[in-house]
C-alpha cells in the first residue's frame, strides 16, 4: 500500500512516499481503507521530534473511509461500513490503517450526510473543540472566551462552537494581522493579534477579563495571558505549538483565584474511551448539521510535505486533507 512515512525526525523534507505492507487489525481494532486523511498539527510536532515517536513512522491522526476488517472482540461495526476514525497510533496517511474500534464512528445512520472529506478534516479538531469547551473549560451562556491560535484548524472550530454555546464575547487571537483577519470569518466577535491583547482586553471585557482562555500556543504567551483572566477564570491548555512550556507554582492558582485545566485526546481515550467516543460523535454531528464549518483544501500525495511546511510556518489558510485515491 502507498503511505507517507519518515525514518528520521526533522523538517518536512524527511517525509517520503513509500510502499508498505498493509496492517491487520489486532484485538479490539479495525482496519480502514482510507479515502481521506487529515493533516494535523500533531503530525508536525511528532515529525520534528517534539515528542517521542517510534521510527519509521507514518503520520496521520484522522481518517475517513470504509471498514476493511474487524479484529477480535469488535462489535457494532461491519466490513464495508463508512467510518471516520482517529488512529491514535498514527498511520492515517496511508491507503489502509489500523485503529482502535473505540475511536471509530459510523458515517451511516445519523451521520449519513456527512462528506468524508469534512469528516477527515475535523475528526480530531471537532473532538477537541467539544471536549475543551464542554469539559475542561465548561463554557456557557454569558461567558467571555479568548482563543489563542484562532486562525488554525482547531481555532476556527473553537470560535464557532463557543459562540454557539452562547458566549457573550468570543475573541480570537493570532500572531499576525493577516492571521487575525483570517480568523474573523469563524464565529469570533473580535479578532486581535497577540500584541494587542493586553491593551484591548480591559475595553472588550468591561475590565473583568476572560472567563476562559483556550491556549494552544504555549511559550511566553502562556504566561502573558494569565493577567487577562477574570476572577475564577479558566486557563485551558490544549497544545504547545511553540514547543516551549512555562512553569507554574501551585500557590499562583491560589493567590490569583483562577483554574488551570487541560484537554488531551489521548489522555481522555486511555482513561475514558466512552467519553472520547462521545466527544468524537458529537463533534462530527456538529459538522454534519453545519454548526462547525471547516475550510478544507484537498491535496494529493505530493502535497503532504508542503502542507506540513505551511502548518509549521503558520502560513496555512485551510485544513489540508489528503485524498488517497
Amino acid at each position: 500500500m502507498r503511505a507517507v512515512r519518515y525514518t528520521r525526525t526533522g523538517g518536512p523534507e524527511v517525509l517520503e512516499l513509500a510502499d508498505l505492507p498493509a496492517p491487520a487489525p489486532g484485538p479490539g481494532e479495525i482496519t480502514v481503507d482510507v479515502t481521506h486523511a487529515g493533516i494535523h498539527f500533531a503530525d508536525v510536532m511528532f515529525r520534528r521530534g517534539q515528542f517521542p515517536v517510534t521510527l519509521p513512522a507514518v503520520p496521520g491522526l484522522e481518517v475517513a473511509g470504509t471498514v476493511a476488517a474487524l479484529g477480535a472482540g469488535v462489535h457494532g461495526l461491519r466490513v464495508g461500513q463508512p467510518v471516520a476514525a482517529v488512529p491514535t497510533g498514527f498511520g492515517g496517511n496511508a491507503e489502509r490503517v489500523a485503529t482502535p474500534a473505540a475511536t471509530a464512528v459510523a458515517l451511516d445512520g445519523p451521520l449519513a450526510g456527512l462528506d468524508p472529506l469534512h469528516a477527515a478534516a475535523t475528526a480530531c479538531n471537532a473532538t477537541t473543540a467539544v471536549g475543551t469547551l464542554r469539559g475542561a473549560a465548561r463554557t456557557g451562556p454569558g461567558d467571555r472566551v479568548l482563543v489563542l491560535g484562532a486562525a488554525g484548524g482547531l481555532g476556527t472550530l473553537l470560535g464557532r462552537l463557543a459562540t454557539a454555546h452562547g458566549a457573550a464575547l468570543t475573541v480570537g487571537a493570532a500572531g499576525t494581522p493577516e492571521r487575525a483577519a483570517a480568523a474573523a470569518a469563524h464565529g469570533y466577535h473580535h479578532t486581535l493579534t497577540y500584541a494587542e491583547l493586553a491593551d484591548r482586553t480591559p475595553e472588550l471585557t468591561d475590565g473583568q477579563g476572560f472567563d476562559a482562555v483556550i491556549d494552544t500556543v504555549g511559550g511566553e504567551l502562556r504566561g502573558a495571558v494569565r493577567p487577562l483572566l477574570a476572577v475564577f477564570g479558566r486557563h485551558v491548555v490544549i497544545g504547545n505549538a511553540a514547543d516551549r512550556d512555562t512553569t507554574l507554582a501551585a500557590n499562583e492558582v491560589w493567590y490569583d483565584s483562577f483554574t488551570l485545566a487541560g484537554y488531551n485526546m489521548g489522555g481522555v481515550l486511555s482513561r475514558r474511551p466512552d467519553l472520547f467516543r462521545a466527544h468524537l460523535a458529537e463533534g462530527l454531528r456538529l459538522v454534519a448539521d453545519g454548526t462547525l464549518r471547516p475550510h478544507v483544501e484537498e491535496i494529493g500525495w505530493d502535497g503532504v510535505a508542503t502542507a506540513h511546511a505551511r502548518l509549521e510556518g503558520r502560513t496555512a489558510t485551510a485544513k489540508y486533507v489528503l485524498r488517497t485515491g
